[in-house]
Formats: structure tokens, C-alpha cells, sequence
């Protein structure tokens, strides 16, 4: 019974250690985990990944980051780190596993891995992480295609179907060849064994025929002119294709550069010869011709440029040289002209200046006059606002001493009817206070007696005692 315990209890102990130390599958960041089954249905010949789990040998499918528990008994493992793509640059993906491509479709020119197939992938990886098992594929990493502003790529299928039209300079999309529509600036993450991308310079550029490069031709009257170009060119955008395949690349500098060799700097050249021979060199060195020969060259180099994708922007003349013999008596006689000119204009020049000074003088005079008349009226004009300013102050106040002599009048009228008033407001009340005491006296029998009443009346509430006998004036006064 004791040793079963013990027993049991290492299978306990013994079966968590197991799980953790021999199951165990940690995946870190930035890894993966294949996944190799010990046992399962044996794989075909040639074959190196399983089909699915049911096969043993190599899984497809791989564990991301993560803890996982495998029976170690059943599965082995191995770590891989992802597969990073880095910025500016693409991945190819060759395919190890999967049935060979077909001998006829070999034949036929193709390239690339359908599903199922083993082989190289047409699309590409763009930047970033991808968890790939490397046992079942290759990667290749190239760097991006940057077609930088004033640039157009021009591509190039390397695979696809054979083009219907034979011996064209471009081919329809999905052929063999170069396609017909360029590429605009910008990134491109381009699998390099699908496509080939050129860069063609879309910009200005500038070419000057100066010294031992100089445009020469015969005058019409036989004599050897030398003329110095400046031409501006620039390849079309939309037929870049059309330009590269049928002239060639630009190259590094000019001598290598097949379009300006190959149609502008001919184009010159001929046209040049066969324009310029049309003219005398008197009417070259004078500058008659000049303008009607740049024009002209310019017309007929653009239209023939044109046809072929070049865009001609402009032709100027820069110099023309002329034989000494030639060019010496037109250049003194253009110089005596010129003489002349300048004096003719000298002349011109000075009556102008004199009859500015006329009129200058005219000018002034007549603004002394408009001066003077203006004095003149506003002086006028000064007094004349005194006077009726004056005029103004008399009528006020004249005005005034109406008004006040008006008020003094209504004043005494006012004065006089309230003295008026007065006296007969006086009167009456005399007359009332006459008739009350007439009547007051008729009441009490007589004046005498009244009068003691009202002394009584008046000393009643002023004396307190009176010693005196009936007989008295004041004993009669108050006893009567």
C-alpha cells in the first residue's frame, strides 16, 4: 500500500512537470513555430509538406506567438523568426511545395505558380511582417521601384501570353512586351522576375548647337553661314512606351542620350540646312530673315518630333556667324544707320524738349492768373461776408430792443392793474371790518359798551386779580 501511495504520488508530481517542461511550446514575439507530426500517413515522393494534419512530416500551417502544449511523443517543433519585409522593398515568394508546372505550359512561356503549383509567385510582398513557414518557401527580397516626379516608368511584362500582333511596339495588357500605359510617380513594390520598369525623364531639357556642334549650311548666295541653336524638348508622357521601344533610352548625358541623337539634333540639322539655305547672308546679318527663319524651323521641327512622342517647346536663334569678307561692310553700314538714327532722335529729342518748355511756361502763367483772380475773389467774397455779418448784428438787435421795449410796456400794465387791485382789495376789507363793528356796536346797545367788551375780552387771560371797588372806573369796567 506504501509504495503505491509513493507511486502515485510521482505520477502526480510527474505528469504537471512533464506537461510543462516537455509539452510546452513558447513562442515569442517576433516567432513562429513549424510544426513536424511524428506520426501520420507517409508523404508521396518528392513531397516535403504535409498536405493536413492527417500526413506526418512538416505542417503548412504555423503556431503564432503564444504558449501552446504538444505531446512530444506525437509532434516535433522547430522556431523560426517572421519574415520581415522592410520599407522600400518587396519579397518574392518561391513556392517549395505543390506539382510541378506542366511541360506544355512551360512551353507556352509560363512563368509563374497557380494555386497548387509549386514554383515562384507573381505577387510580391509588400513592407511589413508575415508569418511564412521557410520550409515550405523561399524569399527573396528586392527593393521597391521609386519612380521620382518628372519620371513616368515604363513597363515591361517579362511573362504572360504571347501578343496577338506580331512585330508591334507595344502589346495589350496581360502580353508578353511593353505595355501601353506608363506609370505615374510614385511606389511601386514590383516583382522583379514579373516586371521590368524603366524610368524615362519626362522633363525639359535644354540642347545647345554652339562652336564645332553648330548648325552650317550655304546661303542663297553662296556663302558658308554658321548659327548657333538653343532647342527645348521633352518626351511625351502618354507615349513614353512608344519612344523607348522605338528610339531607345536617354543615357546619362547627351552623347548617350538616343532620342536627342537620334530626332531632335537630325531634325535640326536638316531642317535647319534646308530653311536656311533660302535666304542671302546680307538679310541674316542685317536680321530680316532671322525671325521668319527661327519660326519657320521651329514649324517644321515640331510637327515632325511630334509624330515621333518628342515635344518640341522651342528653337531660338543664340549667334549668327557670317564670313569676315561679308559681314564687315553690312556691320559698318548697320552702323552708320544706326548713327543716323540716334542723331535723327537726338534732334527729335530736343525739339521736344523745347516745346515742353513753352508749354511749361504757358502753364505757369496762366496758374499766376488763376492764382491772382482767386486772391481776388476771396477778398471779395471776405468783405461781403462782413457786411452781412453786420447787417445781421444791427437787425438782432434791433429785434431785441422791440422785444424788451414790448415787455416794459406789458410790465407798467401789469404793475398798474395790480396797484389797482390792491387798493379796492384794501377798501372792501375796511368797509367789511366798518360794517362788523357797526353792527358788533348795535348789538351791545352802543360803541361804549362794545369797547369794554373787547378790552375785557383782551385782558381776560392776562390778569389774575384786581383789588379795586365798583365805583372805579376799572370796578365799572368789569361789573357793569
Amino acid at each position: 500500500m506504501k509504495e503505491f501511495t509513493i507511486i502515485f504520488i510521482a505520477v502526480i508530481v510527474a505528469i504537471p512537470l512533464f506537461l510543462w517542461f516537455g509539452c510546452r511550446i513558447e513562442v515569442n514575439s517576433g516567432k513562429i513555430a513549424v510544426m513536424i507530426a511524428k506520426t501520420g500517413k507517409p508523404l508521396s515522393a518528392g513531397a516535403i509538406i504535409a498536405p493536413d494534419k492527417s500526413y506526418k512530416g512538416i505542417q503548412l500551417e504555423v503556431l503564432p506567438e503564444g504558449r501552446y502544449f504538444k505531446n512530444p511523443l506525437f509532434w516535433d517543433w522547430k522556431i523560426q523568426r517572421i519574415t520581415t519585409i522592410p520599407a522600400g522593398n518587396v519579397g518574392v515568394i518561391t513556392r517549395k511545395y505543390g506539382k510541378d508546372i506542366s511541360a506544355s505550359d512551360l512551353s507556352n512561356g509560363k512563368l509563374f505558380a497557380d494555386e497548387g503549383e509549386k514554383g515562384l509567385l507573381r505577387d510580391g510582398l509588400k513592407p511589413g511582417n508575415y508569418r511564412i513557414n521557410l520550409f515550405a518557401n523561399d524569399i527573396e527580397i528586392f527593393p521597391a521601384i521609386e519612380i521620382p516626379a518628372g519620371f513616368v516608368g515604363i513597363v515591361t511584362e517579362l511573362a504572360g501570353k504571347t501578343p496577338v500582333e506580331k512585330n508591334s511596339f507595344l502589346v495589350k495588357k496581360g502580353e508578353k512586351g511593353v505595355q501601353p500605359v506608363p506609370l505615374q510617380p510614385g511606389t511601386y513594390y514590383v516583382n522583379p522576375y514579373a516586371q521590368r520598369i524603366d524610368l524615362m525623364d519626362i522633363r525639359s531639357q535644354r540642347h545647345e548647337m554652339y562652336a564645332e556642334n553648330a548648325l552650317h549650311f550655304p546661303t542663297s548666295d553662296g556663302f558658308d553661314m554658321m548659327v548657333m541653336l538653343i532647342v527645348e524638348w521633352a518626351v511625351d508622357a502618354h507615349r513614353a512606351p512608344e519612344v523607348l521601344v522605338r528610339v531607345g533610352e536617354q543615357g546619362a548625358n547627351e552623347k548617350s542620350n538616343e532620342i536627342l541623337q537620334k530626332i531632335v539634333v537630325p531634325a535640326l540639322r536638316g531642317y535647319g540646312r534646308i530653311i536656311g539655305s533660302q535666304y542671302s547672308a546680307p538679310e541674316y546679318i542685317s536680321g530680316v530673315s532671322r525671325i521668319i527663319f527661327q519660326s519657320n524651323l521651329f514649324q517644321r521641327v515640331h510637327s515632325m518630333c511630334n509624330k515621333k512622342g518628342v515635344i518640341i517647346k522651342s528653337v531660338l536663334i543664340g549667334d549668327i556667324a557670317a564670313p569676315e569678307e561679308i559681314a564687315q561692310p553690312i556691320r559698318e553700314r548697320e552702323i552708320a544707320s544706326e548713327e543716323l538714327a540716334r542723331n535723327q532722335a537726338r534732334i527729335l529729342r530736343a525739339k521736344a524738349d523745347q516745346s515742353l518748355a513753352k508749354i511749361e511756361a504757358t502753364i505757369n502763367l496762366k496758374k499766376l492768373k488763376v492764382e491772382a483772380e482767386t486772391d481776388k475773389l476771396q477778398t471779395i467774397i471776405a468783405v461781403s461776408n462782413l457786411q452781412v455779418a453786420a447787417m445781421l448784428e444791427q437787425e438782432q438787435k434791433l429785434a431785441v430792443a422791440k422785444t424788451d421795449l414790448k415787455a416794459a410796456a406789458l410790465t407798467a400794465t401789469a404793475v398798474r392793474s395790480r396797484g389797482k387791485a390792491e387798493a379796492e382789495v384794501i377798501s372792501l376789507s375796511h368797509a367789511a371790518k366798518a360794517d362788523a363793528l357797526a353792527k358788533s356796536a348795535n348789538a351791545f346797545g352802543s360803541g361804549d359798551k362794545l369797547s369794554k367788551y373787547e378790552l375785557t375780552q383782551t385782558l381776560a387771560g392776562k390778569i389774575d386779580t384786581v383789588f379795586t371797588t365798583d365805583e372805579s372806573a376799572i370796578g365799572q369796567t368789569l361789573n357793569p
